[in-house]
């Protein structure tokens, strides 16, 4: 039951919660420029019309029962409160599926990087892609990089819509389900480790969002992804560059 309850609140809750709690204010961090987190367990950045889309796509009772789904909100849950990460960046190097080159983050230092956790099983990630396509098209790239992981699937095997992808076995699988994914999306497609070793860094959630600064600093973490805070924070940290980087005020 104490799984239950937040799952249906996770489904019910509207759109407003989210945007408005979070503040985007800006604030000194180690020589640089920092942002509030948004460590929100449920799933309110989006309308209830689309939280009901989304709803259709996946069985509610399973998400209650299955050994696997519950084990992945209490990997949620507990990232939104706080924990199951280490707040810095964590290297890696993965490679980028549409050609196979491998991206490691701290070479492209200088540059903004922010980038989110997918799944093609994960309907949030999806609905994010088309709005992240958006920005790819907005920003110079030669100051932002903006990409997805390819992590662990949030609904393997479920219902018609995803039935044909159930838990990977092999890195070919995976690999297979990223390449289908990279067709809904311009951006850049990492792919995880079968150990989920990246996945595992950044906090287990299945569409987190990360901005990484060009010193190398983690400048933001979400638990789910949303364009519109993203976009909010690299707008804010290209005009204070652009600005000479003048002094924030720190934080009460």
């Amino acid at each position: 039951m104490r799984i239950l309850l937040p799952l249906l609140l996770l489904i019910a809750m509207q759109a407003t919660g989210q945007v408005q709690d979070w503040n985007p204010e800006p604030y000194p961090d180690k020589g640089g420029i920092r942002f509030n987190d948004d460590l929100d367990f449920f799933l309110n950045g989006y309308t209830k019309g689309e939280i009901k889309a989304m709803r259709r796509e996946v069985n509610i009772w399973r998400m209650n029962f299955d050994k696997m789904i519950r084990a992945t909100i209490k990997d949620i849950q507990a990232y939104s409160e706080g924990g199951n990460m280490v707040p810095a960046t964590h290297d890696f190097t993965l490679d980028e599926v549409r050609n196979g080159l491998p991206y490691h983050l701290a070479a492209h230092r200088g540059k903004l990087r922010a980038f989110m956790t997918v799944s093609i099983s994960n309907p949030p990630a999806r609905a994010q892609l088309p709005l992240w396509d958006r920005l790819l098209a907005k920003y110079d790239t030669s100051k932002v990089e903006l990409f997805v992981i390819y992590g662990r699937e949030l609904h393997p095997g479920d219902k018609k819509k995803f039935s044909k992808y159930p838990v990977p076995t092999t890195m070919e699988q995976k690999t297979a389900y990223a390449h289908e994914l990279a067709q809904l999306t311009k951006l850049p497609v990492l792919v995880d480790r079968m150990d989920d070793q990246v996945f595992t860094a950044y906090g287990r959630v299945p569409n987190g969002a990360f901005v990484v600064d060009g010193e190398g600093r983690l400048i933001f973490r979400g638990t789910w992804a949303d364009s519109r805070k993203i976009e909010q924070i690299l707008d804010t940290v290209l005009k204070w560059e652009a600005d000479g980087r003048p002094k924030l005020k720190a934080r009460p």
